[in-house]
């Protein structure tokens, strides 16, 4: 089958963290299928420093150059629509220049069908939505006509938690059309390993109790809330290690800053915590999570998201995202109690497997092969 993926959210090598979660299944889709991912490329990123790969691609990537104004209204003028447009037009460019017409087009995120849903009606190929948006804010921005257009054409959306399916039917989706497949994990990547070797390994001295973070710099998320919580604590054996970007950590003498790496770069990463802690404040399903979970990394997060799908008592604690004190204690508890430390990661240890990304593939492969039918 040929699939004909259209994504906003894809590694470059200048980016290779950026929607690595996309590029696992599609590696994983690629064992079965002919994988042609269209992502148009911003500009501006073109001449940003390279690294040398974001993993092994056996897929074809089509990277149209196009304009990005940002997210701004000046006046009347918003540019958002304006580079959402130019967005669109170098989908729709690339996707005359294909030797071929698509079997299927698999869209990540609402609106990235948005461009191609003309396509898929007058030629007549079955359209699928993977819909794992932390909020629909940005979909609700969009005219009416757009809107219920794309709830008519669309043949089937994969949502990845239940929030996300029962938040589309809220919207007018039909519910016959949404599944709900949970993101997963390579589990042969994502493992656990010798915790003093990856801490030497990124730096990091053995007899520290290691916080970890991974993700945006950014208020949702929650890096700087963990920065507050650990700097009430006045504990010299807690360091935090942060990794990403696109945002500020508030200045500390305790926290490790690693810029955004690959994502086949992460276990070794991932294995020098101690704790994972995310006090995010909404996710569609967080892959982050999965990765930490496979391995064995025990982990504190929110309650009232949907991570509340992901985390229960045995593997971690959930915390209100937005109280400092509540992430401290908890941080406090994993610290000193070492016995329940080792409790969450037996029961991570016999959760592995769970939601494997091979399972995940076989699940949409079947959708995708059904539209067809």
């Amino acid at each position: 089958m040929n699939i004909l993926v259209i994504s906003n959210n894809y590694p470059t090598l200048s980016e290779p963290n950026y929607g690595a979660f996309v590029f696992n299944l599609m590696q994983e889709l690629s064992k079965q299928h002919s994988i042609t991912i269209i992502t148009p490329t911003k500009f501006h990123d073109v001449f940003k420093k390279k690294h040398k790969s974001y993993g092994v691609e056996n897929c074809t990537v089509l990277r149209p150059v196009y304009l990005s104004l940002s997210k701004k209204r000046i006046g009347k003028l918003n540019t958002g629509e304006i580079s959402a447009d130019l967005f669109g037009r170098a989908v729709r460019k690339e996707i005359k220049r294909l030797p071929q017409k698509p079997d299927v087009i698999y869209a990540h995120f609402l609106s990235n069908a948005i461009p191609v849903m003309d396509y898929a009606q007058k030629n007549n190929i079955p359209l699928v939505i993977a819909s794992g948006e932390s909020t629909y804010q940005l979909w609700i921005k969009n005219t009416d006509a757009i809107k219920q257009r794309l709830i008519k054409v669309v043949n089937h959306v994969i949502c990845v938690s239940r929030e996300n399916k029962d938040q589309l039917i809220e919207l007018g989706f039909n519910k016959e059309k949404l599944t709900v497949i949970p993101n997963a994990v390579d589990y042969e990547l994502f493992k656990p390993l010798d915790k003093g070797v990856c801490k030497e390994k990124i730096g990091i001295a053995k007899d520290k109790f290691i916080v970890g973070f991974i993700g945006h710099f950014i208020h949702r998320k929650g890096p700087n809330r963990v920065v507050e919580a650990i700097e009430s604590l006045q504990d010299d054996n807690i360091q935090f290690v942060c990794v990403g970007g696109r945002g500020q950590i508030k200045p500390n003498n305790f926290t490790k800053k690693i810029n955004p790496i690959p994502n086949y770069r992460l276990p070794e990463v991932f294995n020098s915590f101690d704790v994972f802690v995310l006090p995010t404040l909404n996710e569609g399903h967080c892959n982050v999570i999965e990765e930490a979970k496979a391995c064995i990394i025990p982990i504190i997060s929110s309650k009232g998201t949907s991570v509340e799908d992901q985390i229960d008592e045995e593997i971690g604690i959930l915390v209100d995202p937005l109280n400092v004190k509540e992430i401290a204690d908890a941080i406090l508890t994993l610290q000193r109690d070492k016995a329940l430390r080792e409790s969450m990661s037996m029961a991570l240890e016999n959760r592995r497997g769970e939601k494997s990304l091979e399972k995940r593939a076989e699940k949409i492969s079947k959708i995708l092969l059904d539209t067809q039918m």
